[in-house]
This record gives C-alpha cells, structure tokens and sequence, in this order.
C-alpha cells in the first residue's frame, strides 16, 4: 500500500494518507498467489485420496486372500488343484501343490483387481500340513 506525505513547515510534520486501497499489481500478485495455492491444496486431495482407494483396496484384497487361505487349511479332504472365482472387484486364485516333505502343501492364494487401468494383484503363500487317512483316525 503507498502512504502519502505532505510537506509542511519543519515544525509540523504529520503523515496523511491518500485514499487507501490496493493497487493493481497487488490485486493480480494476490490472485496469482491464491490460484497456486489452490491448484496445489486440491492436488494434495487428490493424491490422498487415491492413496485411502488404493489402500482401501489393497486391505479388502488382503483380506479376501487370507479368508481363502483359512477356507484352504479346514478343508477336511484337501485336493492338490488350483481354484478360481470372483468377489466384486476381486478376482482370486488358489493353488495348492505338493511339497517334497511328506504331509506338507504349499498354498499359493492370489487375488487380482482393476485400478487406474491396470491390474494389481496382492500374493500370499503358505504351507499347510496335510492329515493322512492314519492321523485323522
């Protein structure tokens, strides 16, 4: 803002001020500095909130995975096969293959879905012990 001064005798001296107000230039300084400051606060949202979907997601996709893990481990007669199926979004596979170590499994659940036109996918591995006919008796 500019302030005025008149000139008076060396005895009297006081400041006046003109008519106040903003210039132009501090009219568009301001604006410019609003608009940036808006542009990078709703650029922050935004990556917030693609971040709460991916980890909203990710969470649902974990567990989806460790729900088919558990369905895979009480399964009384288990068969070494692979599974699929969807749930909503979600896409999933269970593969469950012989290990070299007698009455052990190995569990491979994974669980796929669309995001930001590509697919991502969350894996989860796990061995299983497997009863023979003689244990369960």
């Amino acid at each position: 803002m500019r302030t005025y001064t008149s000139k008076k005798p060396a005895g009297r001296r006081s400041c006046r001020r003109a008519a106040t107000g903003f210039t132009m230039v501090e009219v568009i300084v301001a604006l410019a500095l609003f608009g940036i400051t808006l542009t990078a606060i709703f650029g922050a949202m935004r990556a917030c909130s693609a971040a709460a979907h991916r980890a909203r997601m990710l969470t649902g996709s974990v567990l989806l995975a460790e729900s088919l893990l558990a369905e895979t481990k009480l399964d009384e007669n288990p068969v070494f096969q692979t599974r699929q199926g969807r749930d909503n979004l979600y896409s999933w596979q269970v593969q469950m293959t012989p290990t070299p170590v007698e009455n052990l499994a190995a569990v491979r659940v994974t669980v796929e879905w669309p995001q930001q036109q590509r697919m991502q996918h969350y894996e989860l591995v796990s061995l299983v012990h497997i009863k023979t006919s003689i244990e369960g008796k």
